[in-house]
């Protein structure tokens, strides 16, 4: 059976679980106290009681909320307009970066298909839609 973790080596387990609680978010992977005892592989929570630890888990269970936009009381809250406008600038970022490889990847297809010599027009022709 293995070791249990403990002092700085169970330090050291518990930020890097925070950290991929964190990452992986609210939804995927709540923090919570009992929820670290398992992933820890601990038979007791009071281990993660002691002050420092609970400050730890407390301030990245607040940091995973607020990333949430949730309240600590685990409420939803309304983001501000800030927040709002930011995370849709940021997701038109992401999806132009993303139409201008699709555009990139078309342009090669057709490319390799004028290379091989094929009619391009007459094979795209069921691709295009019908006006009516």
């Amino acid at each position: 059976m293995p070791k249990k973790p403990r002092g700085q080596n169970l330090d050291e387990r518990l930020k890097k679980e925070l950290d991929q609680m964190l990452k992986d978010g609210y939804t995927l992977s709540p923090i919570s106290r009992s929820t670290l005892q398992r992933k820890l592989g601990l038979s007791s929570r009071s281990t993660l009681s002691m002050p420092a630890r609970a400050d730890i888990i407390e301030n990245a269970r607040r940091q995973q909320l607020h990333q949430a936009g949730l309240e600590s009381s685990s409420k939803k809250r309304r983001n501000s307009a800030q927040e709002q406008i930011a995370r849709l600038k940021q997701k038109v970022e992401e999806l132009e970066k993303d139409k201008v490889n699709l555009i990139e990847q078309i342009t090669m297809i057709i490319n390799g298909i004028q290379a091989k010599g094929f009619n391009l027009e007459e094979l795209m022709l069921p691709l295009r839609r019908e006006f009516k």
